[in-house]
């Protein structure tokens, strides 16, 4: 039905949010101490990620024997690790600039590599499972290999939102328990931290009056509601409020196999910790991730993979006020 068919609804102002994710970054687990004290990450202590996501996809190795020089360019496999075996992926890269003659080097367990020349200048030095995310085309192998799956989801805010999610997971006791169950269940896997950052946009849906129960509209409590939305850009919420309601949000929504809390009581009205957006008595909360520019997918079990995910949550099903599901769902 369409909901500007209905003429009786009791509200004549509606609020809905999005919170998109903004920015992220991929660490692999092993590196998380080293970027934890890297100045030149994009997040840091003036701009702090405080929701994280654990994943986890197959081991990126480089094949030592795969290695060959021909003049200004070389060629080489990356071994994609499986539990019936290993996928090879060709590489070939071209260094014009190199005067000498190339070669490899690199150790056990093959996950990090460096190309130098005869005069051991450096022309490439990087790991395969960073390097193999840049390059689109992949010979032999399913890009779906290569997806990330979410295992975690989780939140890092101090009292005064300093803590950064980078430096919780440190110590963080999920991270320590996925990563020795897949040292001992998925040898194959790689653990990944993606670090992100959700903005907000705020959206107001005025109805004309034609399309409200005049017996039960409220005309100051909708007064209230607007002068809100123009006083603030938008509506209004503390930084924890924000992280918590998105956080309970991508949990429902993908539901990851580690989480236990929100995966059955997303949304529910007395919950405090996002309830500012109920006392305000905004409509619906869509939560949006795009990865576009990473090329890989995130998945679960419940989540089929994909470059874009979005999923709208009604905070009340009110069935006399305005929904935008009407609009969203595929005639």
């Amino acid at each position: 039905m369409n909901p500007l068919d209905i003429h009786n609804y009791k509200l004549g102002s509606e609020g809905f949010l999005s919170m998109y994710l903004d920015q992220y970054q991929l660490i692999l687990g092993s590196d998380l101490e080293n970027y934890a004290a890297d100045e030149s990450l994009i997040f840091n202590k003036e701009n702090p990620s405080h929701i994280y996501f654990i994943l986890r996809r197959p081991k990126v190795t480089i094949d030592p024997n795969s290695f060959r020089n021909e003049q200004n360019s070389v060629k080489f496999d990356f071994l994609i690790h499986g539990k019936e075996g290993n996928d090879t992926l060709n590489m070939v890269a071209e260094f014009p600039e190199a005067k000498t003659p190339l070669k490899l080097i690199t150790k056990y367990p093959y996950n990090l590599f460096e190309i130098i020349d005869e005069t051991d200048e450096s022309h490439l030095f990087a790991r395969p499972s960073s390097l193999i995310d840049h390059n689109i085309i992949l010979d032999n192998v399913s890009p779906a290999v290569l997806d990330y799956e979410i295992l975690y989801i989780g939140q890092a805010f101090g009292q005064n939102g300093e803590r950064e999610a980078i430096n919780r997971l440190s110590s963080h006791k999920t991270l320590q328990k996925i990563s020795l169950h897949s040292l001992t269940e998925n040898p194959e896997s790689d653990v990944w931290i993606l670090l992100t950052k959700f903005s907000q946009v705020s959206v107001l849906f005025g109805l004309g009056d034609d399309l409200v129960d005049k017996e039960s509209y409220d005309k100051d409590k909708d007064l209230e509601f607007v002068d809100h939305f123009f006083s603030n850009n938008g509506f209004k919420f503390s930084d924890k409020q924000k992280i918590n309601l998105t956080e309970a949000a991508l949990i429902k929504y993908f539901e990851p196999k580690y989480n236990i809390e929100f995966k059955n009581n997303f949304p529910k009205a007395n919950h405090k910790s996002y309830s500012e957006y109920y006392n305000l008595d905004i409509r619906a909360v869509n939560i949006e991730l795009d990865t576009s520019e990473l090329k890989r997918k995130l998945y679960t079990d419940k989540v089929p993979r994909t470059l874009r995910h979005s999923k709208m949550f009604e905070l009340k099903d009110d069935k006399d006020r305005f929904t935008l599901f009407s609009f969203l769902q595929p005639t």
